[in-house]
């Protein structure tokens, strides 16, 4: 917003909103003499560049659709809420959830808590509605997870329209700025891992002469990321299309992703003149090209509170997952490799003790589904034990359906569509999303994210069995399956073993390892790397990154470089 048209001295902070026209209008209420806080107005200026915020998955509120409250997710914001969310679900079948979470009987819920700081509550008044709560809902703040989201909105929202301490008259830095992002103006600090140029206050000022209204459009994570993207463009159309209906010039977005949000925003950079449309983006934590994690929860099942509705193990995650293609466009793609200080190898081997060639024990290991991972691994219907699907998990309803007797006791329900087919059309919609943006980014994009070594993750996928076996395991069949990622594997010397799911040991953030991440580096602007505290970094959990004040630094850094060295900035 541009500079404030009170005089110095204490001031408060007055709503601006708009008339019919456009026009700022402000309203206050006299006060005595004694009162010596003054109103504090602020103009909106003529050029609006919203800030358009896109989640991670699960990051979106979904309802079953055509129902107002019939809740499909909707994550909780709180301990209370967490127990009530795993009581609902504890006792749910894997048709129970493949019946709720089926990516085209649900849609995305607006009404979600967002109670925005007194600050940014106040800079929403110029959005449409009688209410806060209304103007909230409006800018697409209730789509998503509040827990995980609702601070970085508040934050963009407050830092970008007070730049400058109002009370300097735009000639002084808010302690804000300067506490977050100057103070840390060095390439150490922020992690840059390219040439980095610190911000001159000119660019502030520079950025200082524009308005950014922040949204959030969340979108249907079980979808396709194709799909998401579309939806993403229309967003950004109806958005820009009300500012300038306002009187406003209004162009170009600034987008901020997180995690899966990154892979939409890519696909939609990819739409036709949507490029742009969009003046650059923001990579938070972004799996790039995809992580191990999604192929151990799909076998064993998920961690933490995604285990409550996506599914405890991995006949309850199949139903889920192989079902909807937004899921599955986070497995490893083509291109991920782990990184070993031999240098790169495949992502999924399983290790063991077998027989050297003095006849002692030695440990070895061998790389499963090696080389094209969608036919060799996702597709893979063999008998195979360390394929991905299992193809009687894939579609619990229809074998419920199946195993409905009548009064004779016979099936009354015939054999439906191949369920391993119903995964295959999913799987390659995924194979397609990957295609469409490998090595796609916006011209403009800067990224974040951890290789933490404090935050494990899955980086690779290692079968282990710790008691000598026979023979290499990679021929062995599958016995059983306790689907929590322990199997046990009959060797065609009849000889029995169990092999277990190992956890993961690569850096990164818990959920995305750095070799996913970094994999943005060579098309992007700008990429930070935050090593934790042991690089002098903080370090943070994947779902919550932006609840950093080095993400949030490297944020609004990124923003205003994008700005300052834009044709909307007039050059003298």
């Amino acid at each position: 917003m541009t500079r404030p048209t009170a005089a110095a001295g204490p001031m408060r902070l007055v709503p601006t909103a708009w008339d019919e026209a456009g026009n700022d209008v402000m309203q206050s209420v006299l006060t005595g003499k004694s009162m010596k806080v003054r109103a504090l107005c602020l103009t909106t200026p003529d050029v609006v560049i919203p800030i358009v915020f896109v989640p991670g998955i699960m990051g979106t509120r979904l309802k079953v659709k055509g129902r107002i409250k019939d809740a499909a997710w909707f994550p909780p914001d709180g301990g209370w809420e967490s127990l009530v969310l795993a009581l609902r679900h504890i006792g749910r079948t894997a048709a129970d959830r493949q019946r709720l979470l089926n990516p085209n009987t649900t849609e995305v819920d607006d009404d979600g808590p967002a109670f925005p700081d007194d600050i940014s509550k106040t800079l929403l008044g110029f959005a449409p509605g009688k209410t806060d709560a209304e103007r909230v809902k409006w800018r697409g703040w209730g789509q998503l997870h509040a827990s995980s989201y609702l601070s970085i909105l508040s934050l963009l929202e407050s830092s970008m329209a007070l730049i400058f301490d109002p009370a300097s008259q735009g000639k002084k830095l808010t302690s804000h700025w300067q506490d977050l992002v100057m103070s840390r103006q060095d390439a150490a600090k922020l992690g840059a891992q390219k040439p980095f140029k610190p911000l001159q206050e000119r660019q502030l000022q520079d950025a200082a002469e524009f308005l950014y209204p922040v949204h959030a459009v969340g979108y249907n994570w079980l979808q396709s990321n194709k799909v998401s993207a579309q939806r993403l463009a229309s967003e950004i159309e109806r958005i820009t299309a009300y500012y300038r209906s306002k009187g406003r010039s209004c162009e170009e977005v600034i987008v901020v992703t997180h995690s899966m949000g990154g892979l939409v925003a890519r696909a939609c950079a990819q739409l036709p003149e949507m490029a742009e449309r969009i003046l650059g983006v923001v990579h938070g934590v972004m799996p790039a090209i995809g992580a191990p994690a999604t192929y151990k929860r799909i076998r064993a099942g998920f961690e933490g509170i995604g285990q409550v509705v996506l599914g405890r193990n991995g006949a309850e995650c199949t139903a889920v997952m192989a079902n909807a293609p937004g899921p599955l466009e986070l497995l490893p793609t083509a291109q991920y490799k782990t990184w070993t200080n031999q240098g790169e190898r495949h992502w999924l081997r399983v290790s063991y003790l077998g027989i050297g060639q003095r006849g002692l024990p030695q440990e070895m290991e061998s790389f499963l589904g090696e080389g094209d991972p969608y036919a060799k691994i996702y597709l893979n219907n063999t008998a195979d034990w360390w394929k991905l699907i299992q193809e009687d998990l894939v579609d619990p309803v229809a074998r419920e359906k199946r195993e409905k007797l009548d009064s004779t006791g016979k099936v009354t329900v015939k054999e439906p569509v191949s369920a391993f087919k119903k995964f295959r059309d999913n799987l390659e919609a995924a194979r397609k999303l990957h295609s469409i943006i490998k090595d796609q980014y916006h011209r403009n994009s800067y990224a974040y994210y951890a290789s933490d070594p404090e935050r494990l993750t899955w980086n690779e996928v290692q079968w282990k069995c710790q008691m000598p076996v026979p023979s290499n395991p990679q021929d062995a069949l599958l016995a059983n399956d306790d689907l929590n990622g322990s199997v046990e594997l009959l060797f065609k010397e009849n000889k029995r073993s169990r092999f277990l799911i190992q956890v993961g040991r690569g850096k990164g953030d818990g959920t995305v390892p750095a070799e996913s991440a970094e994999s943005a580096r060579k098309h992007v602007v700008q990429i930070f790397k935050h090593g934790g505290s042991a690089s002098g970094h903080d370090s943070y959990d994947h779902q919550y990154s932006y609840n950093s004040p080095t993400t949030q630094a490297v944020t609004l850094y990124a923003i205003v470089k994008m700005v300052s060295e834009s044709n909307l900035v007039r050059r003298s």
